[in-house]
């Protein structure tokens, strides 16, 4: 259980959160801080808890998969079992607020228990993580009639949801959806088919079809998109025309049902505006491409403890491998890695934390001046821009790390990693998922880059240097000092950069990465400063990170889009 509450998360919940504000803003003046915190830590307690007792039986249980047998999903009985512990605990659809049966956990405990499960088994999170983000867009979007009719059922796990967008044609590219919703004496049908759906045997799919009445004008586009609750079964008990075709075999994480979904004039409910589709299911994928960056972070643990604790054991020319030098680097950047991505995801939910605790705050105004609700909604303001660069920017970091750690994981075994066998090879395997859905890598770099040429780095820097500058520890000072010049080279490579928007796009990745190093360095310090243990791993991270940084910087304010052209003549090659 300690592994599962490591340092790095006990030094968040006792030193780093500001609970004190977050409690007052969201329960009011007369709430005790301390004892909501203590509340909170105990469910994560709770989680580590299980998670540690059903690591042994998931792990064993991986090989195995989900069955379609007559028209029903069945989940193979280790996952099943977890399931049920996790539900027994009351930790299914944890973003629920309590008036629904919820625990209404804040985003960072949220992510914590997502990386927490997913280190236990990374395919039973996807069944978790994607239930917790159908319910909380219901919650968001929909009636509240509808609220009270699924949230409850959802919340206490006996109904799953499923998220359902993916098409043949469609992946990314939502605006190529053809799945057809139709209107009929004021009730709602759908037609079409879905693919690669996660939990696709579950009651409640949220489904996002293209309207009848604009489907010529708007395809294409993510115009006419609308956001439907099909439930497999209607209210009045009936069968609903939804039915799951057929599973997919994968790679890894096999205890997740991945499914064809089909549905013939299937009765759905429309949640948000007609034709606003695309907006409400993009907060279910936002916060979704968080819980993936917490299932990287989840996996990357696992083998990376697996690994440390290999290299201990391991004894060649009668030391064990840990001690020898190149060994000893390896699992060093192994660590780097994590904890850098960690850093990142977890500043990331703090900010969402902080602007819901603002909307709490809100909906009680007597209880602030004015200049204080005006000072509150700047800071919404400038959260709300650091959120949306953070958030592609955690996905894509965690999950190539965990794609990474992994990988070397196996490197750390040697032969035995390239077993079938092998437990880090099995976590390589799952890891590989994570840097493709909710949107690949290439995908994130891209929504990132969009963000900053929309002007966010300005916000996300603004707010960086004040914090660096504060650092005036001896110890600390020098490191921050080499951030903030790290932060003057990407402003000046980023402005050359966005004056060629295909030359940008060629280069997002390295963009994305430059400014993921900063922000994680930035907090990584945060921590160091917390807790004096954690310098070597700061100095360690902003040194290394920061020799990169100043590479890459001048590759991108030397470089043109005549590198496409290369490219295609490099690639001509194979022809």
């Amino acid at each position: 259980m300690r592994e599962y509450l490591n340092d790095a998360v006990r030094l968040y919940f006792n030193e780093l959160v500001d609970w004190d504000t977050f409690f007052r803003w969201t329960k009011g003046p007369d709430c005790n801080p301390q004892s909501e915190r203590d509340a909170l830590f105990s469910v994560v307690e709770t989680a580590a808890q299980i998670c540690s007792e059903i690591e042994e039986s998931t792990r064993a249980g991986w090989t195995e998969e989900a069955q379609l047998v007559d028209g029903e999903v069945v989940p193979p009985p280790h996952i099943v079992a977890a399931y049920e512990r996790i539900r027994e605990a009351g930790l299914i659809s944890f973003g629920v607020r309590e008036e629904y049966g919820g625990f209404g956990l804040p985003a960072f405990v949220a992510n914590l228990l997502l990386q927490m499960i997913s280190r236990a088994d990374a395919g039973l999170m996807t069944m978790v993580g994607l239930q917790a983000g159908v319910a909380e867009d219901i919650q968001e979007f929909a009636s509240e009639e509808l609220k009270q009719q699924y949230l409850p059922r959802m919340a206490s796990g006996e109904w799953m949801g499923a998220m359902d967008l993916t098409e043949p044609q469609a992946g990314s590219d939502l605006g190529q959806i053809t799945t057809r919703a139709t209107e009929k004496d004021g009730e709602c049908f759908i037609s079409g088919g879905k693919i690669y759906i996660t939990n696709g045997g579950s009651e409640i799919h949220l489904v996002l079809a293209r309207d009848d009445d604009t489907f010529e004008q708007s395809k294409g586009s993510t115009r006419g998109l609308s956001l439907y609750i099909v439930p497999r079964t209607l209210p009045d008990g009936r069968r609903n025309a939804v039915s799951v075709t057929r599973l997919e075999e994968k790679l890894g994480i096999h205890g997740s049902p991945t499914a064809a979904v089909s549905f013939e004039e299937a009765q759905g409910f429309r949640i948000g505006q007609k034709g606003a589709g695309f907006k409400a299911m993009l907060s279910l994928m936002n916060n979704a491409r968080l819980g993936v960056a917490a299932q990287g972070i989840g996996i990357a643990e696992a083998a990376l403890s697996t690994a440390v604790a290999y290299a201990r054991e391991r004894l060649q020319f009668g030391v064990p491998i840990a001690e020898q030098p190149l060994m000893k680097d390896k699992l060093a950047r192994m660590t780097l890695s994590l904890e850098g991505s960690r850093a990142l995801l977890y500043r990331a939910c703090m900010l969402i934390d902080r602007n819901r605790a603002i909307d709490e705050a809100f909906s009680r105004p007597d209880e602030f001046s004015e200049s204080e609700q005006r000072e509150m909604s700047q800071e919404r303001e400038r959260n709300d821009t650091r959120i949306r660069l953070l958030t592609p920017l955690s996905k894509y970091l965690a999950t190539e790390a965990a794609d990474q750690i992994t990988r070397e994981a196996i490197q750390v075994h040697g032969g035995l990693g390239f077993m079938a066998e092998s437990e880090v090879g099995k976590l390589h395997l799952d890891a590989i998922i994570t840097t493709i859905y909710e949107g690949t890598s290439e995908i994130q770099v891209s929504f990132a880059l969009k963000e900053i040429g929309k002007g966010a780095l300005s916000t996300v820097f603004e707010n960086l240097e004040a914090e660096l500058k504060g650092f005036q520890d001896e110890a600390l000072r020098p490191f921050a000092d080499k951030v903030l010049e790290g932060m003057r080279l990407i402003l000046d490579a980023s402005s050359a950069l966005l004056a060629d928007m295909g030359y940008a796009l060629m280069s997002a990745q390295s963009l994305a990465e430059v400014v993921s190093s900063v922000i994680a360095g930035a907090e990584l310090l945060s921590q160091a400063k917390a807790d004096p243990r954690r310098l070597d791993l700061a100095a360690s991270w902003i040194n290394r990170q920061m020799v990169d940084l100043e590479s890459r910087c001048r590759r991108i304010k030397e470089g043109s889009s005549d590198r496409l052209d290369r490219c295609a003549a490099i690639i001509a090659l194979n022809d």
